[in-house]
This record gives structure tokens, sequence and C-alpha cells, in this order.
């Protein structure tokens, strides 16, 4: 044994040199993991921004496109309670219109001209006046209202000896008729009756 231990520590017995050995990797060949996780942020950025913006559309889409639809629902509703009201004050406005002419009109013309009154009752001149109170627009209202007031002030001032029976038919051609050709006009702008097909998609007057 002591031998071993001389031989041991003698310089005769061979050495075993345990070592390790650093080597360095160029710059290029290291991992880049700053550039990787910059890649990977703007990829999940990317998913995240088309992922709103399909929930966005999903939702936003059938909305505008339910509020279009329910808009068009609703002027065409309006245009169909409309057209009928206003082709009755049309109706009214000219029967009261004749029948201011013909009561101002001289005796031995009411006795050789035949004249019917197509006016409307008392109850049924009422009921027209709350439909167009209820259902059409303030503009045509305003102007059959005008025409009602041009021929009573007319007739009022002939049957008060205000104006003679002459000054009295003028005044019922002229400013009578210019009041119906407003309402006329009215009614026709709001229904766009002169309106290209293509462009009957505004909104409707209030």
């Amino acid at each position: 044994m002591n031998r071993f231990l001389n031989d041991g520590f003698s310089g005769n017995a061979p050495r075993i040199v345990i070592g390790f050995r650093f080597t360095s990797r160029p710059i290029d060949e290291r991992p880049r993991l700053d550039a990787y996780d910059a890649e990977v942020n703007s990829e999940s950025f990317i998913a995240l921004a088309a992922a709103v913006l399909a929930a966005v559309v999903a939702i936003a889409v059938p909305w505008f496109a339910f509020r279009y639809a329910l808009r068009q629902e609703h002027t065409r509703w309006i245009r169909e309670q409309r057209a009928p009201l206003y082709a009755d004050m049309l109706v009214e406005a000219r029967a009261e219109q004749l029948w201011c002419q013909y009561v101002m009109s001289s005796e031995s013309t009411q006795a050789i001209s035949r004249f019917e009154d197509t006016r409307l009752p008392t109850l049924e001149r009422a009921r027209l006046g709350a439909r167009g109170t209820t259902i059409g627009s303030q503009q045509v209202n305003r102007a059959f209202n005008q025409v009602g007031a041009v021929i009573g002030q007319i007739h009022m001032a002939y049957t008060l000896e205000q104006v003679n029976r002459d000054t009295a038919q003028l005044q019922l051609r002229m400013q009578a008729g210019q009041a119906f050709d407003q309402l006329e006009a009215a009614i026709r702008a709001e229904l766009d009756t002169d309106r290209p097909p293509a462009r009957l998609g505004r909104r409707v007057r209030r």
C-alpha cells in the first residue's frame, strides 16, 4: 500500500487532466430572442385586431340593415297613408273654390248654369282636417288651410258688400287659384311625383 501511495505521488504515474473548453459562437449565430418576441407580438396584435373587426362587423352590419329596412318601411307606410289623404284635400279645395265662384255669380248665370255642390258635409270636412293634422305634413296642411282661408275671406267680403261681384270674382281666380297651385306643388314635391325612381329614397317630410 505504501508502494501504491509512493507511486501515486511520484512522477512516474500517468496524469489525467480533466478540464472544460469554452468556445465563443459568432454573434450572428446566436438566437435572436428579441426579434422573435417582436414578431410574435405583432402577429398576436393583428389576429386580435382582426377578431375585433369581425365582431364589430357582425354586430353593426345587421343593426344598420335593420334600421334601414325599418326606415324604408316607415316611409312606405307614410306615403300609402298620405296619398289618398292629399287626393281628398285637393278635391275638397277645388270644390270649395267652385262653390264660391258659383254663389258669387249673378242670378242669371246661376239660372242657366248647372252646378253640383261636391263639398264635404260638415262632419266629413272636420274629419278631413283631423286626418290632415295627424298624418299630413305641416307644409301641406298649411297650404290646404291657406286655400280655405283665402276663399272664406273673399266670400265674406262679397257677402258684406265690401267688394263688388266682378272684383270678388277676379280675386277668387287670382288669389284662390294661386293658393291652390301652392297646395298642389307642395303635394307633388312631398310625394316625389316628378322625381326619378332611382332617387325616391329620401326622408319623408314632417
